[in-house]
């Protein structure tokens, strides 16, 4: 087996489980969807998909990311995604977010996408 830094191979960049009865968990998902990144690794940390910021009943403040769908956005796009952030890891401080990224939405079958 080669390194991943020498393979020509992607495969370890990303899958779908179309066995899951959850797919697919995000609407808007462009490319393949990737499942790698079911739980995201970014959960404890900055980043720029959009959350929301909740107090859960034990008094502890949580994002939720359920409307990011940067983590599933076809096998490299989100092996990418998730790589660059982690690259320079700023633990999360439980603010609400002030950067934000305008996720591209995919176009309706038979619409074309804008240039």
């Amino acid at each position: 087996m080669q390194p991943k830094d020498t393979t020509h191979s992607e495969g370890f960049k990303g899958f779908t489980n179309h066995s899951c009865p959850f797919l697919p968990c995000h609407e808007g998902v462009r490319g393949e969807f990737n499942c790698l990144f079911c739980y995201c690794p970014l959960i404890a940390y900055e980043c720029p998909g959009p959350y929301e910021v909740f107090t859960d009943k034990n008094g502890v403040t949580r994002k939720d990311c359920s409307a990011c769908t940067l983590p599933h956005n076809g096998y490299r796009g989100a092996w990418n995604f998730i790589q660059k952030w982690l690259e320079k890891p700023v633990v999360w401080d439980g603010q609400p977010q002030t950067r934000y990224y305008k996720q591209k939405t995919k176009p309706p079958k038979g619409e074309a996408s804008d240039p």
